[in-house]
């Protein structure tokens, strides 16, 4: 009752030109607790990652974490937003082994419209689902805008990668996509760490189950999954990063 009268009351606002969003304090590299992460991932570093692929890397956030326990594995990062890929490069523009590509991944190669979230995280080449702006009301705007994308499997420096390599996804209802144009690579990793959706935040986007078969048929199990998203309304588990390994 309370979410929906918020929204109704900004739904005003925006009539009059003016708005009211959830304040985000802004991504800072190097100010994140490396003793918690060192705990929450410590069974990570038995793997020694030569190389990371970060697939829908925003500002950085997860290569911040990443980069604390394996300083000198090679760093792969892909964000197709433009304005947010400024960000990215610039977070780690002293970090050698950091390489940053402006592009989306999916499972063929040309010109794609994404729809840029006004909360740049929650942006995705599919529409918003009812059950994304009944919950998230920071997160409802969008604006089209048009991007490269690639196959995973065509890019040149990702073929003759390093290994051992962990893969982490997170591109908002378009994993199956990314999967699809990225087997070959997917199969060298060790380890995947996937966000997984149990309900329907994209319209038309591959939900936990054939995430799950996915991986299952490249040769990965299901190891648990950590940080999980719940509905600000009922508490209700919407998402979760998913682990597979090999």
């Amino acid at each position: 009752m309370i979410f929906q009268m918020r929204k109704f009351i900004r739904a005003i606002l925006q009539k009059l030109g003016y708005d009211v969003i959830k304040y985000r304090p802004p991504f800072v590299r190097g100010k994140m607790d490396k003793s918690n992460i060192e705990r929450e991932f410590r069974w990570l570093k038995e793997y020694n990652f030569a190389s990371i692929l970060d697939i829908g890397a925003n500002e950085g956030q997860f290569a911040d974490k990443i980069r604390l326990l394996f300083p000198h594995a090679r760093i792969y990062a892909f964000e197709p937003l433009p304005s947010v890929f400024e960000k990215l490069k610039n977070n780690f523009r002293e970090d050698a082994k950091f390489a940053a590509y402006n592009l989306g991944l999916g499972n063929e190669s040309g010109i794609l419209e994404l729809n840029a979230n006004e909360y740049s995280p929650s942006s995705s080449f599919l529409n918003l689902a009812d059950a994304h702006t009944s919950n998230f009301e920071e997160a409802v705007e969008t604006k089209k805008i048009n991007v490269t994308v690639e196959r995973l499997d065509d890019i040149s420096a990702i073929k003759e990668i390093v290994l051992p390599l962990l893969i982490k996804v997170d591109v908002q209802g378009f994993e199956d996509m990314v999967i699809e144009g990225g087997k070959n690579t997917f199969k060298k990793a060790s380890v995947v760490i996937c966000e997984l959706s149990f309900v329907e935040l994209y319209k038309g986007q591959s939900l936990f189950e054939d995430i799950f078969r996915r991986f299952t048929h490249l040769g990965f199990k299901f190891a648990g999954s950590i940080e999980q998203l719940r509905s600000p309304e009922t508490n209700r588990i919407l998402q979760a990063d998913g682990i597979f390994i090999k």
